[in-house]
């Protein structure tokens, strides 16, 4: 059943990305997963069920390569590098969370709003706890560490996005300098 279900996700992700989430059918999904409707519905109850799979898979593998990553002793500013990259490496899997971030702006979809609500959340949380471990540590900081999270993760966004559509995009050098302006 594992097997299936990793499949059904892979498929349900390309989907995804390609059609977005309105664009998506349970059709499709099955279609680029290889299995039956029904095989879908065994494992999930539906296409907003199998998409919040897919953020939580996605977000778990952000936050386990940010959590390798991230060694005792460093400072913020070498964790967000540091994360950073990380985030690059597997830019494939991100990419699909920018484009839920996108679609809701645009759509407003409720559904969609709430993944990227607890999206948004996951991360927040996870960047602010990584502040906090730091400031427990000695550093110190001008803003709170929530602030500090919210800043970074939405300047993140913006900057891999929505300047992309204005600008040629930026180099990681770039972003990553732009991204710890809000930790020192």
């Amino acid at each position: 059943m594992e097997v299936k279900r990793r499949r059904i996700l892979e498929g349900a992700m390309l989907c995804f990305e390609r059609f977005g989430f309105r664009g998506t059918t349970i059709e499709s999904v099955a279609k680029a997963a290889r299995v039956s409707k029904s095989s879908i519905y065994d494992c999930f109850e539906n296409k907003e069920a199998l998409l919040m799979a897919i953020v939580e898979d996605v977000l778990d593998e952000l936050l386990a390569e940010s959590d390798r990553v991230c060694l005792p002793g460093q400072p913020l500013r070498e964790d967000i590098d540091k994360t950073f990259d990380a985030v690059i490496a597997l830019s494939g899997r991100h990419r699909l969370l920018v484009g839920i971030y996108r679609e809701a702006r645009q759509s407003g979809a409720h559904s969609v709003l709430e993944m990227r609500k607890a999206l948004e959340e996951g991360i927040v949380r996870y960047i602010e706890e990584l502040v906090r471990r730091h400031e427990a540590s000695g550093e110190t900081f001008r803003l709170e560490p929530k602030v500090i999270a919210f800043l970074v993760y939405r300047s993140y966004l913006q900057l891999i996005h929505d300047w992309e559509d204005l600008y040629e995009p930026l180099p990681p050098e770039q972003i990553k300098t732009a991204l710890n302006a809000f930790a020192l």
